[in-house]
C-alpha cells in the first residue's frame, strides 16, 4: 500500500462509499462484503437510486424551476412549525415524504427544495461534526426517517400539542421505547422552538445501526433510501472535498473506534472488489476507475491513520509506522468480539464520569483514557498540542502494536454465527489478511493498477515468502538497489571531477558542489522507491531510512561548504578583489561561517527527523561546551585574535613585516592561525590571538624609507676638508632624484673616539626592500667617491690594530679641496649652514640614477635650458676627430690617454683594442658616450697630465674660477678641445 498518502495529519471525510452492513441470510466474502444466497450485492431498485442519486442535485438546481410552478406555492418562505413536539414531528415527516414522492416521480422543482429545508430546520445540527454541508444535513434527514418508518409511533393526538406544552411547560419529549427525542431551545435565534435534539441528531448513526434490521412499517415511503443515497456515485466537486478534507469525528472513544475501523474496513472492501474486477479476463474495471478507488482507498486509510497518536514516532517514517500500527490493531481487533457499541464512551458518557471524579484526572493532567475490552489497546484524551481534547489510540498502544499482532496472529478471526450467538449486532467487519496483503504487496493501494504489483503479481511463490518482515522479493530488490544506487553515486563523483580539471575557478568550485547535491537526490530517489516502490516495512525500512536520511545530511553539509566555497571565489572574481589578499579571505572565513551555521542547522534537523531527542542532546551540549570552552579558551582567543586581524587589518596577505624580533611575509591569515615564510623561507605558524597582540611592523605600508647613517672620517681630516666633504654630500642628496628633499640633511655631529662622525639622513622614495638597498648601495658609494675625491678616508676602530703602510692624506688633493673652500668664502658662496635657495634649487634632481652603464638606466629627462647647455657643452659624434687616428692615440701610451682609459668602461675598452681601422659606428657612439660622460664628471685638470697642452686663455680663467655645475662641464669639454691637437699625440714615458 502506497504510505506516502497516508500521512497522519491528512484526516478526510468518511466516504460515501458505506459498506454494506449485514441482514439475515446474507453472508461475508473474505474482504467483508455482504451478499445474499446467489453471491450477490443487495442493491436498491433502480428507481429509487436514481431518485435519491438527484437529491443534492436538487439542492444546487432550484434557481431554475419555471415560475408557474413557484405560483403553486402561496407560502414560499414559511419554516416548518416547531411550536411543539407534534407539530415538529408532522413538519418533519411531511416534509421528508413531499421530497421522495416527488423525486419518485422524476420531478426536481422549488417546492421539493423547500420541503428539504424544512425536514432539515427541525434539526438541531448543533454538535453534528461537518453539519455545514449540504451532504451531512441530507444523510441526518434519510437517517431519520429510515428510523421512523421502521418504529412505532403514537397517534398524533396523543403526542403533546401547542396546548400541553402551554399547560404543563413541557421543554422535551421522547418518542415511546425510543432514544428520539424534540427538545425546545432554551437560547439563541431559534429559542423557544421544538427540534430533534443535538445529541439525537448525533447519534442518527448508531440509532440506525441498531434499528436496521427492523421491517419497514406498511406504507413506508422511504424503504432502502439510506442504503440507495449512501452506495450513488455522485460526481459531485464539494462531496470529493468533503471526501479528502473532513477528519473522522475524535471527541470520544466511541467516535474514534467506529470511525478508524470503518475506514479501514471500507478501504478493504474497495480495494478487493476493484482488484477482483482488474484480475478478471477480461477485465471489468477501467484504468481511471481503478485510480479513482485508489485515491479513495488512500484517503480512508488516511483517516485511519489520523487517529493514531503519533508523537512518539520520528518523522522520518511516521507515516509507515502509522499505516503498519493501524492495520496490526485492525487485525488485533478482528480476532475479539466487538463490544457492545452502547458500552463504548461517547461524549455525555465522557462528561459524565469527567463530573464523577470531580475533575482529579484533569487537574493531574491526566486525560480521559479507555481501554478496549480484554486487551491492552487504550484510547486516550490528548491534553496538550494541536490535538488538545480529541481521543485518539495511545502513543503506548502504537508503540506496543507489532507486539499485541504477534501474540494473537495465530487466532482465528471472529465469525458471525458467534455474534450472533451472544446477541451482538455486527457493525465492523473483518477484514481478514489485510496485514499480509500490505507487507507482501509493493507499496500501492491498489496493486493491480499499476506495471510493478502486476509484475511481482507473476513472480514464483518462492519469492513470496516472508523472511525477516519482508519478502524475498524485497531482500533481492534491496540488495540490487542498494549497489546501483552506490555505483551511481561513484559515477556521478567521478565524471564531475574530471569535468571539474577542465574548468577554472569559480565555475569549477560551481560545479564541485555538483556531485553531493546529485548523490543526495540520488538517496533520496532510492529511499522513495524502497518506501513506496517495493513497500520496506518494519525494522527494515527504519535502518533503511536511518542511513538514508544521515547520508543526505552528510551530503547536504558537503553541498553547503562547497557552495560556500563557490560563493566566495564568485565575489572575489566579480569584485576584482585580489584572490590572495585581505579582502578575499574575509570573505572566504565569512562563508566558512555561515557554511557551518547552516551544516549544523542540517544536522540538528536530521537528527530531529530521525527522533533525536533535542531537549537533552541541547542540554548536554551546553554543559558540555562549557567545559570544551574552559578547555579551548585559546582556541577561542585565537579565534578573537583572528576576528581582530580582519578587521583592524595590521598587515594583509602578501606583506613583509617585523613581528616581534623576527621578519617575513604573510601568506595566509585563517580562523586560528597566521601563516608566515620566513627569510629562509621556511614556514612559521603564529597564533592568532599572540599575532594580534605582538608590535607588529608593516613594511609594505611605508610611504618612504629611511636612510640614516655616519659617515666616521680619518682624525686627520681638516676642517675645510669637512666642509667640502659636507657641501659635496648635501649636494648629492638633493641632486639624486631617489632623495625626497625635505628633509635631506649631512650634518658634522661630533667627535668620536677614533673618528669625525658625519650624520646622513634621509627619506628614499620608495617603499620595496630590494629598491630601498639599491638605493642605499648607490648614494653610498657616490659617498665613498666624495669623501675620497676631498683627499680623506675613512677611519678605523683605535682599539683595531693593522699594520700597513699607511699613504696618509693626498696632500695634493687636500690642497685642492682647501683651495676650492677658500674659493667659496672669497665669493660669499660657502654653504653653511644651507645652500642658498637659487643653488638649491639648481644641484636638485641633476644626478642620473640608476647610474650610467647600468642595465635600468634611463636619462634623466632635462629641462630646456640644460637640453641647450648640453648643445653647448657635450660632444656629438660630427664633432670627434678622425677616428682611425683617435683610437690610435688612445691605444697609445699617452698621460692623458691612460687617464682617459681608466674612466671607460670595459665594454668600450674592449671595443677599442679590438677596432683595426675604418669606419665603426659603434665604438664612435661608445666614445662619444663616454667623452661626455667625463665632461659631466669631475674636474679631469692635472697639471702633470696637462703640462705639456697649451691651455686657451678662456680655459685658464675658468680653470682659476673653480667652476661646479655646467661651468665644470663646461671646463673639462674646453680642457678636452685644447689636449685632442697635442697631448694626445705626445708620448709618456713607459713605466
Amino acid at each position: 500500500m502506497n504510505r506516502a498518502g497516508v500521512a497522519p495529519k491528512a484526516g478526510v471525510a468518511r466516504s460515501r462509499k458505506m459498506p454494506q452492513m449485514r441482514t439475515e441470510g446474507q453472508r461475508v466474502d473474505p474482504v467483508g462484503r455482504t451478499s445474499g444466497a446467489q453471491g450477490g450485492r443487495r442493491a436498491p431498485p433502480a428507481t429509487l437510486r436514481a431518485s435519491l442519486m438527484g437529491l443534492v442535485l436538487l439542492l444546487f438546481c432550484a434557481l431554475g424551476v419555471a415560475a408557474a410552478e413557484e405560483a403553486a406555492d402561496p407560502y414560499p418562505l414559511r419554516p416548518p412549525d416547531t411550536s411543539s413536539p407534534r407539530d415538529t414531528l408532522k413538519s418533519f415527516l411531511e416534509s421528508a415524504d413531499y421530497v421522495i414522492n416527488e423525486r419518485r416521480r422524476g420531478i426536481l422543482n422549488a417546492r421539493a427544495f423547500r420541503n428539504m429545508l424544512n425536514a432539515t430546520d427541525t434539526l438541531d445540527l448543533g454538535t453534528t461534526l461537518g453539519s455545514e454541508a449540504v451532504t451531512v444535513q441530507v444523510e441526518r434527514v434519510l437517517l431519520l426517517k429510515e428510523l421512523l418508518d421502521r418504529i412505532e409511533l403514537p397517534a398524533f393526538g396523543a403526542i403533546p400539542g401547542d396546548r400541553e406544552v402551554e399547560a404543563s411547560g413541557l421543554t422535551q419529549w421522547t418518542i415511546p421505547n425510543t432514544r428520539l427525542t424534540i427538545a425546545r431551545q432554551k437560547e439563541g435565534p431559534r429559542a423557544g422552538e421544538f427540534l430533534f435534539s443535538a445529541r439525537t441528531v448525533e447519534r442518527l448513526e448508531e440509532f440506525y445501526r441498531l434499528a436496521k434490521d427492523l421491517p419497514y412499517k406498511p406504507g413506508a415511503t422511504t424503504p432502502g433510501v439510506y442504503e440507495a443515497y449512501t452506495a450513488a456515485e455522485v460526481d459531485n466537486v464539494s462531496d470529493e472535498l468533503r471526501n479528502r478534507l473532513k477528519k473522522i469525528d475524535a471527541s470520544s472513544p466511541r467516535s474514534t473506534l467506529v470511525g478508524f475501523l470503518q475506514s479501514i474496513g471500507q478501504a478493504y472492501a474497495l480495494v478487493a472488489e476493484a482488484e477482483a474486477k482488474l484480475r478478471a479476463d477480461p477485465p471489468r474495471m477501467a484504468m481511471p476507475e481503478a485510480r479513482q478507488v485508489e485515491a479513495t482507498a488512500q484517503n480512508l486509510l488516511r483517516r485511519s491513520v489520523d487517529l493514531l497518536d503519533l508523537s512518539k514516532v520520528p518523522e522520518a517514517y511516521r507515516a509507515d509506522a502509522g499505516l503498519q500500527a493501524a492495520l496490526q490493531l485492525k487485525e488485533v481487533i478482528d480476532r475479539t468480539l466487538l463490544p457492545f457499541l452502547v458500552s463504548i464512551p461517547d461524549s455525555a458518557m465522557v462528561e459524565v464520569e469527567r463530573r464523577r471524579v470531580g475533575g482529579r484526572s484533569a487537574a493531574a493532567g491526566e486525560g480521559y483514557r479507555w481501554r478496549y475490552p480484554n486487551t491492552e489497546i487504550e484510547i486516550v484524551e490528548i491534553t496538550e498540542g494541536p490535538r488538545r481534547g480529541q481521543f485518539l489510540f495511545s502513543s503506548e498502544t502504537v508503540r506496543r502494536a507489532p507486539d499485541f499482532f504477534a501474540r494473537v496472529r495465530d487466532l482465528p478471526y471472529r465469525g458471525q454465527e458467534s455474534a450472533n450467538e451472544l446477541g451482538r449486532y455486527f457493525w465492523s467487519d473483518v477484514t481478514s489478511g489485510i496485514y499480509d496483503l500490505y507487507v507482501s504487496s509493493p507499496g500501492y493501494v491498489l496493486p493491480q493498477a499499476h506495471w510493478l504489483g502486476r509484475l511481482v503479481d507473476r513472480l514464483p511463490p518462492a519469492l513470496k515468502v516472508v523472511r525477516g518482515e519482508q519478502t524475498l522479493w524485497k531482500w533481492i530488490v534491496l540488495l540490487l538497489g542498494g549497489m546501483v544506487t552506490i555505483a551511481a553515486i561513484t559515477l556521478v563523483f567521478r565524471l564531475i571531477r574530471y569535468l571539474a580539471q577542465r574548468l577554472s575557478s569559480p565555475l569549477r568550485s560551481w560545479l564541485l558542489t555538483a556531485p553531493p547535491v546529485l548523490a543526495a537526490l540520488i538517496v533520496l530517489r532510492a529511499l522513495v522507491f524502497f518506501d513506496q516502490g517495493i513497500n520496506l516495512t518494519g525494522h527494515v525500512l527504519r535502518v533503511v531510512v536511518v542511513i538514508g536520511d544521515l547520508a543526505m545530511a552528510v551530503l547536504a553539509v558537503w553541498a553547503v561548504l562547497r557552495l560556500s566555497r563557490a560563493v566566495a571565489e564568485t565575489l572575489v572574481s566579480q569584485s576584482r578583489i585580489r584572490a590572495g589578499g585581505h579582502d578575499a579571505s574575509l570573505i572566504h572565513i565569512g562563508m566558512r561561517i555561515a557554511a557551518f551555521v547552516a551544516g549544523s542547522l542540517v544536522i540538528i534537523y536530521s537528527l530531529r527527523h530521525l527522533g533525536a531527542d533535542m531537549v537533552p542532546l541541547l542540554a548536554g551540549l551546553g554543559v558540555g561546551g562549557l567545559a570544551v570552552a574552559l578547555a579551548a579558551q585559546r582556541t577561542f582567543a585565537n579565534f578573537i585574535g583572528s576576528l581582530i586581524l580582519f578587521f583592524n587589518k595590521p598587515v594583509r596577505i602578501g606583506d613583509f613585516c617585523r613581528y616581534g624580533d623576527q621578519v617575513g611575509t604573510i601568506e595566509h591569515i585563517g580562523l586560528l592561525a597566521t601563516r608566515i615564510r620566513s627569510l629562509e623561507r621556511s614556514v612559521v605558524t603564529v597564533p592568532n590571538a599572540e599575532f594580534s597582540e605582538t608590535k607588529i611592523d608593516n613594511f609594505e605600508m611605508r610611504d618612504q624609507r629611511l636612510l640614516r647613517t655616519v659617515l666616521k672620517l680619518r682624525y686627520e681630516t681638516t676642517a675645510e676638508q669637512i666642509r667640502y666633504i659636507l657641501a659635496r654630500l648635501r649636494k648629492l642628496l638633493l641632486g639624486h632624484p631617489k632623495v625626497t628633499p625635505a628633509p635631506a640633511r649631512v650634518r658634522f655631529i661630533g667627535y668620536g673616539d677614533f673618528s669625525k662622525d658625519l650624520e646622513v639622513f634621509a627619506y628614499l622614495d620608495c617603499a620595496d626592500h630590494d629598491t630601498f638597498l639599491a638605493i642605499q648601495e648607490d648614494l653610498l658609494l657616490r659617498m665613498e667617491d666624495i669623501v675620497n675625491e676631498a683627499g680623506s678616508g675613512f677611519a678605523f676602530p683605535s682599539q683595531t690594530a693593522y699594520l700597513t703602510r699607511d699613504r696618509g692624506i693626498d696632500s695634493k688633493r687636500q690642497g685642492e679641496a682647501e683651495a676650492r673652500v677658500e674659493d667659496w668664502r672669497k665669493r660669499g658662496r660657502l654653504p653653511f649652514p644651507e645652500f642658498e635657495e637659487a643653488e638649491r634649487h639648481r644641484y636638485e634632481n641633476i644626478l642620473d640614477y640608476p647610474p650610467h652603464g647600468s642595465p635600468q638606466y634611463v636619462p634623466r629627462r632635462r629641462s630646456a635650458a640644460e637640453r641647450a647647455a648640453d648643445r653647448d657643452i657635450m660632444l656629438s659624434t660630427n664633432e670627434l676627430p678622425d677616428l682611425p687616428a683617435l683610437a690610435l692615440r688612445l691605444r697609445g701610451k699617452f698621460r692623458l690617454a691612460d687617464d682617459l682609459r681608466g674612466r671607460f668602461s670595459d665594454e668600450t675598452r674592449k671595443l677599442l683594442s679590438e677596432y683595426d681601422g675604418g669606419r665603426d659606428v659603434g665604438l664612435k657612439e661608445a666614445l662619444v658616450h663616454e667623452l661626455n660622460g667625463i665632461i659631466r664628471g669631475p674636474c679631469i685638470y692635472d697639471e702633470a697630465r696637462f703640462s705639456e697642452v697649451a691651455l686657451s686663455p678662456e680655459t685658464r680663467e675658468l680653470l682659476a674660477a673653480s667652476p661646479e655645475g655646467d661651468d665644470l662641464a663646461r671646463l673639462n669639454r674646453m680642457l678636452l678641445d685644447d689636449a685632442f691637437p697635442k697631448e694626445l699625440s705626445i708620448k709618456t714615458e713607459a713605466a
